[in-house]
């Protein structure tokens, strides 16, 4: 039998729609479709090879699940790779500091964290 589920995608309830897009644009390769800015936005899907993340435009951003957790490192969305090493490098050459890793897990991945500009982190991991 084949698999239903096709794909999933995080949302974020950011404070600033084109902040947002232009980060993960620049800082993670992530594409978005055109966008005009003229009609004020609210939403946009930013996508990179088949990871999806929605942006949702709202006076304040959305809590991050680490500041819900005190005290632990809590991703707010996980990406699994096949190549880490060569997403790392583009994430660095993105200007995009790491917010830590890469670490080997106890559980056999490999990961990264990046912090977006409201905080949310975003984790991908290789998983072997």
């Amino acid at each position: 039998m084949t698999a239903n589920m096709i794909a999933t995608a995080a949302v974020f309830v950011v404070a600033d729609l084109r902040r947002s897009v232009e980060w993960y644009s620049s800082r993670l390769e992530f594409h978005a479709a055109e966008i005009n800015w003229d009609e004020k936005p609210t939403f946009c899907i930013v996508e990179r090879e088949g990871a999806a993340i929605m942006l949702k435009q709202a006076p304040r951003a959305g809590t991050a699940n680490r500041h819900l957790t005190p005290g632990l490192a809590l991703f707010d969305v996980y990406i699994w790779v096949r190549d880490l090493s060569r997403l790392e490098l583009a994430i660095k050459v993105g200007g995009a500091p790491l917010y830590a890793g890469p670490v080997k897990r106890t559980y056999g991945c490999t990961e990264i964290m990046v912090e977006d500009p409201d905080g949310f982190l975003i984790c991908f991991g290789h998983c072997p």
